[in-house]
């Protein structure tokens, strides 16, 4: 039997994340998982990041799994469906149209996660044996939270408006942004315009991109870590 590894970005829209997150509220919609490979999930791992620079107070989070494949045992006709949205990110599931895409639910416990030791993140190890989640078709990942979880931070473009495609260095404010952000982090303003991915983070006041900014980006502009939560997703096959 051979295992398979597969690490997952979902995306939290920046201007959602500005806000802090409560009980029930949809922490990101279905994400299509890519390149996992095996019949089942049979462990995971949930890595959080902190609030501004530190780690959370860390609460429950469920993680809901479906795929594209609806069994239609009456006529045998399958269908192929990408499983519809469960609503609105940052508030309550609002509609029961992805029902027949779900495979299984992953609880994860607020006590699954590490303590603040890793000071800037929490991670939890599920492990799934014997509640293995099938993974026929493409994979889909959804999360909602069971409690508080807040992703705000004070880190603000210190640099003149500047344009789309001009900058890969970029000047903050001292917020410190080696605390805050790290190599391979998508970022975004509050207003979802896109700076990019961050090549180095080269001081507490400057980060530079793998290339330059996507969107226009305004002096004192909040920025965000678009993908917060990640997912490292263990299977076999």
């Amino acid at each position: 039997m051979r295992k398979t590894f597969t690490k997952v970005y979902p995306v939290m829209p920046a201007s959602i994340q500005a806000s802090a997150y409560a009980d029930t509220e949809i922490l990101f919609d279905w994400h299509k998982v890519e390149g996992f490979k095996g019949n089942s999930i049979d462990n995971l791992k949930v890595i959080v990041r902190g609030t501004n620079g530190a780690d959370q107070t860390m609460v429950a989070i469920d993680l809901l799994f479906a795929t594209d494949e609806i069994v239609t045992p009456s006529d045998e006709n399958n269908l192929q469906l990408v499983p519809k949205s469960l609503g609105t990110t940052g508030a309550a599931v609002q509609a029961p149209l992805w029902s027949n895409n779900l495979v299984g639910i992953v609880p994860v416990a607020a006590n699954d996660f590490n303590d603040g030791d890793l000071v800037y993140l929490n991670i939890a190890n599920v492990d799934l044996s014997g509640k293995e989640i099938p993974a026929n078709g493409d994979l889909y990942v959804a999360a909602i939270a069971k409690g508080a979880l807040d992703f705000r931070t004070t880190v603000q473009v210190n640099e003149d408006d500047f344009a789309a495609g001009t900058q890969t260095v970029v000047t903050l404010d001292t917020a410190g942004a080696k605390v805050r952000f790290a190599p391979g982090d998508v970022i975004h303003a509050v207003d979802d315009a896109v700076l990019g991915t961050i090549k180095s983070v080269d001081s507490d006041t400057q980060i530079t991109l793998t290339s330059a900014n996507v969107d226009a980006i305004t002096n004192n502009d909040v920025l965000y870590n678009v993908s917060p939560i990640q997912l490292i997703l263990g299977g076999s096959y």
